[in-house]
């Protein structure tokens, strides 16, 4: 999925912020700056006049290797106003840098891309490792619908075992981590990378989710039940059976495929969190 921009944000002229407009218009005439992205709640739209800019800078791989871990983050304040405010939170990046994500399989690696609006670009190879990064791999697409669903499918059975051994407070934390787990099966069916759940109704309203499937990720949300819980799994598995897959009918064969999936370490730490 991408979104596209559906802010308005073009150049650096449409940043309406002085300090990160003229820290940005700085940054152009340091030469190993090749590009900067916006990404956030400034991208998408989501946040308030105050919110502060996230953008990444697109920095050659010899600038980058020579930062310090401290100096990878560039954090700036309006200390005109008490308490001090946030205004700039930019993270230098590289072509090094983008080959890493580019082979995660991590939503969280992705996903910024998809909300990033590219405002400065002069060879277009930003906008390039953008659309790439945004891309949902499609190909992947039955292996993550798995990896998602049994992820959501055993958080549940350990909260009903636990609901069932009276781990009150055991069976809250997974029945929580299966609703979560809900969250990010329903964005891999629409083939999307996850968005931060920061923003996740949001960005559900905006794909169409529907009345009725959010009212059930709601009702679990405010009210994690055993039984709010399993009528949001028994929902979202509907909806992946009437897309024509039929895995979640033949649970231990989908389980051994999702462990022993090759080549996806991270995707398999992941869904044991």
């Amino acid at each position: 999925m991408d979104e596209g921009n559906r802010t308005g944000l073009v150049s650096l002229d449409d940043v309406d912020n002085d300090m990160a407009r003229k820290r940005m218009e700085g940054l152009l005439k340091e030469s190993h700056v090749l590009g900067i992205m916006v990404w956030g709640s400034k991208a998408t739209g989501f946040g308030t006049p105050d919110t502060d800019w996230d953008a990444l800078i697109y920095v050659t791989d010899s600038y980058y290797e020579s930062l310090d871990i401290m100096d990878t983050i560039w954090l700036e304040y309006d200390e005109s106003v008490e308490p001090k405010k946030l205004v700039i939170d930019f993270s230098p990046i590289s072509d090094a840098w983008f080959e890493q994500q580019l082979e995660s399989p991590l939503d969280i690696d992705h996903f910024p891309y998809v909300e990033g609006v590219v405002l400065y670009d002069p060879t277009g190879q930003l906008e390039d490792w953008r659309q790439r990064l945004a891309r949902y791999p499609e190909e992947e697409h039955l292996d993550r619908l798995k990896n998602k669903y049994f992820l959501m499918r055993g958080s549940f059975g350990a909260g009903l075992v636990d609901d069932k051994r009276g781990f009150d407070i055991d069976a809250r934390l997974n029945l929580y981590r299966s609703v979560i787990a809900g969250v990010n099966l329903w964005f891999t069916i629409k083939k999307s990378w996850t968005p931060p759940l920061k923003w996740w109704s949001r960005w559900a309203k905006r794909m169409g989710m529907t009345d009725q499937t959010y009212e059930k990720f709601c009702t679990a949300i405010q009210d994690t039940t055993v039984d709010n819980v399993r009528d949001l799994m028994t929902h979202l598995t509907e909806m992946i059976v009437a897309e024509g897959f039929d895995f979640p009918n033949d649970a231990l064969k989908t389980f051994l495929e999702t462990i022993h999936t090759e080549g996806r370490p991270a995707q398999i730490r992941h869904s044991y969190m």
